[in-house]
């Protein structure tokens, strides 16, 4: 099988800097979508070429083996992004939507602009560069592999993490994908803030509670500032969020909305009498 730098070299004009773009979390039950953009240019081909080629696909790493890669692709790379998308932003937008926003924030500030992208899968998310669309992507290209590398690690350093803030639910084990434990572990100890409550399978695992809905309403219509919304999405909502049945969350999404704007309005004719 070719190596994925020789096919990425055979694939791209000479003399052009490319990306790779790739997520991961993409089928978790809980925790974010990460993306990544890895890009390569002649220079680091011919001065690191002997680490590109050992670049694969995430999933066929050793977790021991993917970090250090990781770890040696930030060092070399003339320029890489990475972005996440929330659970409530994965469950607003829907996850195709919000992997395709997590693609583009994470090339959003890239330090050297690709002259073209080659992205895993088969939608692109429209960056305004030049797009190939690569199927397996992340097996054959090495740009893609090393976003998915990227992702990975970045993910997994987040899941793991989690078990602190959120202990009990196994993240550092199966970072937060639907296995046995990660399913035993919500029926024991409910759907915690950082799962994604649009997914059927944790949906169905949801132990709701009514007025905990109505308290949060009462106290979004309490806030008296934009600063106040703000607060009350980070110290209130999030932490109540996988008690909310996602119709509760749409509708308190709506009412909150609907006040930015009031509250909005009203500030900045505060701000034209002064």
């Amino acid at each position: 099988m070719i190596n994925p730098l020789d096919w990425d070299l055979g694939n791209v004009p000479p003399s052009v800097a490319w990306g790779g773009v790739d997520e991961a979390g993409r089928g978790a039950w809980a925790g974010p979508v990460v993306a990544a953009c890895a890009v390569l240019d002649g220079d680091t081909v011919r001065k690191w070429g002997h680490v590109l080629r050992g670049v694969r696909d995430s999933k066929q790493l050793k977790p021991e083996r993917r970090e250090v890669l990781a770890a040696e692709l930030k060092a070399i790379l003339p320029a890489f992004g990475i972005a996440e998308v929330d659970p409530l932003a994965i469950d607003r937008e829907n996850i195709l939507e919000a992997t395709m926003m997590a693609m583009r924030q994470s090339m959003s500030d890239l330090s050297i602009r690709p002259r073209i992208l080659l992205i895993d899968g088969n939608r692109g998310p429209r960056t305004g560069l030049p797009e190939r669309l690569v199927v397996d992507g992340d097996a054959l290209s090495c740009a893609i592999g090393a976003a998915s590398i990227l992702a990975k690690a970045h993910r997994d350093a987040l899941m793991i993490a989690m078990e602190e803030t959120h202990p009990g639910y196994g993240f550092g084990r199966h970072k937060g994908y639907g296995t046995a434990l990660h399913r035993a572990r919500i029926q024991e100890l409910g759907v915690s803030p950082v799962h994604r409550i649009s997914y059927a399978p944790v949906a169905a695992l949801q132990q709701v509670d009514e007025e905990l809905r109505d308290r949060l309403r009462h106290s979004l219509d309490a806030c008296g500032s934009v600063e106040a919304l703000r607060t009350w999405v980070e110290r209130e909502l999030r932490p109540s969020y996988g008690r909310l049945k996602l119709v509760w969350v749409e509708t308190l999404r709506r009412h909150y909305a609907d006040r930015l704007v009031q509250l909005a309005d009203a500030e900045g004719l505060t701000g034209e009498r002064e």
